[in-house]
């Protein structure tokens, strides 16, 4: 019974931040270009394996591109420990192939990582770091950049269609306020 009563606040939560995702991204006071270069560049950023940087680099390529800083973030926020092996584990394994080498990741992968030997330190994850570093950087930086550039063209898009629809104007009308 408590988890039917979770499951529905947690469609509650989920519905609320669509609709705030949703009205901050097509009512903000932006371009529509600057708007999904922001988003774009998030995704872009969300798969390189950058994981406690990753808000930084956004912010910092969306000042530099003169794009929208407050709309990738979210972007940027679903990849996080959790997501980490669903979003670089393909990424790992399109570097792979883009290198043509076969998969290092098996099931002794897992367990050296999960049972380090005794008295090893902070350099036993290096090394094993170190063996899926290039495919995982490249891999990442390809998937980021072809979905990045689809969600730039989708987003751009559905934004302008949007705009077009519901004020007859790329920009937001100004808010009119009475004295």
């Amino acid at each position: 019974m408590q988890f039917r009563g979770l499951k529905i606040k947690a469609r509650l939560y989920f519905r609320r931040c669509r609709k705030y995702l949703y009205h901050s991204i097509l009512h903000a006071d932006d371009p529509p270009h600057k708007l999904a270069l922001g988003v774009a560049l998030a995704m872009f950023v969300m798969f390189t394996p950058t994981l406690g940087l990753q808000m930084i680099i956004t912010v910092f390529l969306a000042w530099l591109l003169r794009a929208n800083k407050a709309v990738g973030l979210p972007v940027v926020w679903i990849s996080n420990p959790v997501t980490f092996v669903p979003i670089f584990y393909p990424c790992y394994v399109v570097g792979c192939w883009l290198l043509n080498q076969p998969p290092q990741i098996d099931s002794s992968f897992w367990t050296r990582l999960s049972t380090p030997p005794s008295g090893a330190g902070i350099q036993h994850y290096w090394d094993l770091f170190k063996g899926v570093a290039a495919p995982l950087w490249i891999g990442g930086i390809i998937v980021g950049t072809l979905l990045g550039a689809l969600t730039y063209f989708l987003l751009y898009f559905s934004i302008c269609r949007y705009r077009m629809r519901r004020w007859g104007q790329l920009v937001p009308p100004k808010p009119r306020f009475r004295h």
